[in-house]
């Protein structure tokens, strides 16, 4: 059933039933006699008035996201505006009766009266707050346990994706072909290749069920990675690493950098015929880690099909944080090209 119509129903039967109380109260302490004409165009005005200023009130609420508010800050706007509500609303109930209508029939004006009157009213507010609100979280957390399960379930789609692209099959196979060709003429090297590559693999399969790893953690892979691809390119590949002390410890998703590098060496340095560098850079900027990469090439050039792998490195930056988290790619300067991560310190 639709939301709106709901409401309007409930609306409409709420405020039915506390007239008609109201008119058994009549009853009750002035009998049958004291229905009148005039008794029961004040209960029709006092419907409408409620129903009407009860609807302000919600749309007042709404406006303001009050539904968003901790208890202890609800819970004191309820009381003033419930309050203020019944005031204004006795304030036109009790200005259409004796000075619009002039109903003589009815008894005469009384402070005291318009007190309980506004008592009355206040109190059911409270009540239609409660009941209000009741349903609002009832909602909201009904929202929010979607949006998780939504969440988790492109999260888990997103990693699904990581995983099938973390290791490039062509520098696995790259790195196989020279540590079988070291063996014979530097067995230190291709021992040394041998453990770069397990703990390349093994950090994948460790930390891919993670959504995220400290920078330390991180950097450590990225290095076994960089000396891996420094056999490869013979020499031809030298990197910096200037990562700031504060920002070790703080949280990244994992083989984050790594496919930066990886899309730099690819996409850049391949095609590079000297070589080049790449520099890693890490720096906290108010409640933000920046990341930053840069290779020695240009976005100009001809740098062949681009994988996937940081279409899902941005996919995931979206999922843990939101549109908090930025990237971008860059020429910057004419020689170089620097990606940047700017990712929100939670």
């Amino acid at each position: 059933m639709n939301k709106k119509l709901v409401y309007w129903l409930c609306q409409i039967g709420g405020w039915l039933l506390y007239i008609a109380f109201s008119t058994a109260m009549i009853v009750i302490f002035g009998g049958l006699g004291a229905i009148t004409q005039s008794a029961i165009l004040l209960q029709i005005i006092i419907f409408f008035t409620l129903v009407l200023f009860s609807h302000f009130f919600r749309l007042y609420i709404l406006r303001n996201n009050w539904v968003d508010l901790s208890i202890l800050q609800l819970t004191v706007r309820v009381l003033i505006g419930a309050l203020i509500v019944a005031i204004a609303a006795q304030g036109i109930i009790h200005i259409f009766i004796y000075s619009i209508l002039k109903l003589d029939d009815l008894s005469a004006f009384s402070w005291a009266a318009f007190g309980g009157y506004v008592f009355s009213v206040y109190v059911v507010l409270m009540l239609w707050s409660t009941i209000y609100f009741f349903i609002k979280n009832t909602e909201k957390n009904r929202k929010n346990e979607m949006e998780k399960l939504a969440l988790k379930t492109d999260l888990q789609e997103a990693e699904l994706m990581i995983l099938k692209n973390q290791i490039n099959p062509h520098f696995l196979f790259n790195a196989l072909n020279n540590i079988r060709s070291l063996i014979l003429s530097d067995q230190n090297r291709a021992r040394q290749m041998v453990t770069h590559i397990s703990d390349l693999l093994r950090y994948s399969i460790q930390f891919n069920a993670s959504e995220k790893v400290t920078l330390s953690q991180e950097m450590d892979i990225v290095q076994d990675y960089l000396q891996l691809e420094s056999i490869q390119f013979n020499d031809r590949l030298a990197y910096v690493l200037n990562i700031a002390d504060e920002t070790r410890e703080l949280s990244i998703p994992p083989m984050a950098i790594q496919l930066l590098v990886e899309n730099a060496i690819k996409h850049g340095l391949s095609i590079q015929k000297n070589g080049g560098f790449i520099r890693i850079e890490s720096s906290r900027e108010e409640d933000a880690l920046v990341i930053k990469v840069t290779n020695t090439g240009q976005l100009g050039q001809k740098q062949g099909r681009e994988g996937i792998g940081l279409k899902n490195l941005v996919e995931r930056m979206k999922i843990l944080f939101g549109p908090f988290a930025k990237f971008s790619l860059e020429n910057s300067s004419k020689d170089t090209v620097t990606a940047t991560l700017n990712i929100p310190i939670q």
